[in-house]
């Protein structure tokens, strides 16, 4: 029961609608289905890491204004950076999807890890989980299964939504794939511009 209560609050996750899902559709239309599963593990990584430190002592840190405001401009610089090339430098290519070399891996990884690490809003969705989880469970073997499962089921819709990716492309001409990677780069320049007015 406890990893199903647990798996079942990462799966209502999925309602957040963050610059983590964009650039997940991007790298999925792009890269196909092995360059979005990159970037859900980078997701993936920085949602364990995240745990680990809000787990670990570190929620005063991430809770302190001053500190939300520097994560929120880095995570606000990365966005528009990919936002602006998204818009001004999209990637178009047929239904084929790019062949993926080694060094589109860790750039993959990489993208998925920074954008979702250094947005605030991340930090304080699992400090909320993880309060939630302690005052239910203590500091037991059953908060460590909770948050686990937790974290497996965001892995599990991050990786249905590359698979949706992947599949809608097929449907998706060249000219309409140019307008959807345009408006996904201005959709990410907003988040952009609501972290800072988030710290502000």
């Amino acid at each position: 029961m406890v990893f199903l209560e647990g798996y079942g609050v990462g799966f209502a996750m999925i309602v957040f609608i963050g610059p983590v899902f964009f650039t997940l559709l991007k790298s999925a239309l792009q890269y196909g289905f092995p360059g979005g599963m990159m970037v859900a593990l980078g997701i993936f990584v920085s949602d364990i890491v995240c745990v680990g430190l809000c787990s670990f002592g570190a929620i005063p840190i991430f809770k302190n204004p001053d500190n939300q405001f520097w994560l929120a401009i880095a995570g606000s610089l990365i966005l528009f950076g990919l936002g602006l090339k998204y818009i001004f430098k999209p990637a178009i290519f047929t239904h084929e999807a790019i062949a993926i070399k080694a060094h589109h891996y860790t750039t993959l990884f990489s993208k998925g890890f920074l954008v979702n690490f250094v947005n605030p809003f991340v930090f304080l969705v699992w400090i909320g989980v993880i309060g939630y989880g302690r005052n239910k469970f203590g500091f037991t073997p059953e908060l460590a299964i909770f948050l686990s499962a937790a974290l497996l089921a965001i892995l599990t819709t991050d990786s249905l939504k590359v698979i949706f990716a992947y599949r809608i492309k097929e449907l998706v001409k060249p000219k309409l794939l140019l307008n959807v990677y345009r408006v996904i780069g201005i959709v990410l320049i907003g988040f952009g511009v609501r972290m800072i007015l988030f710290v502000l």
